[in-house]
């Protein structure tokens, strides 16, 4: 099993950054936005489906949370 990062880069799209995890075919988009109210949210999407997500109180903490979960939805798919 090769775990491959695809590191953050800004992102119009989003608001904020993404970046990727990919293992094995599948891949992970790993998204952080910024709020309005100085939070960040982040999430897992996997295609179209959001499978993790929630709200940080800096970039730094989103994006390690982000891909702390995005390597865990690869261990319990193994």
């Amino acid at each position: 099993m090769d775990l491959y990062f695809m590191g953050w880069k800004p992102d119009a799209n989003v608001c904020g950054e993404a970046a990727g995890l990919a293992c094995d075919g599948r891949v992970l988009d790993l998204v952080v936005t910024y709020c309005d109210d100085g939070t960040f949210s982040w999430e897992i999407v996997d295609g179209c489906d959001s499978i993790a997500s929630d709200t940080a109180a800096s970039a730094d903490e989103a994006r390690r949370a982000a891909e702390v979960a995005g390597r865990r939805a690869f261990i319990r798919a193994a």
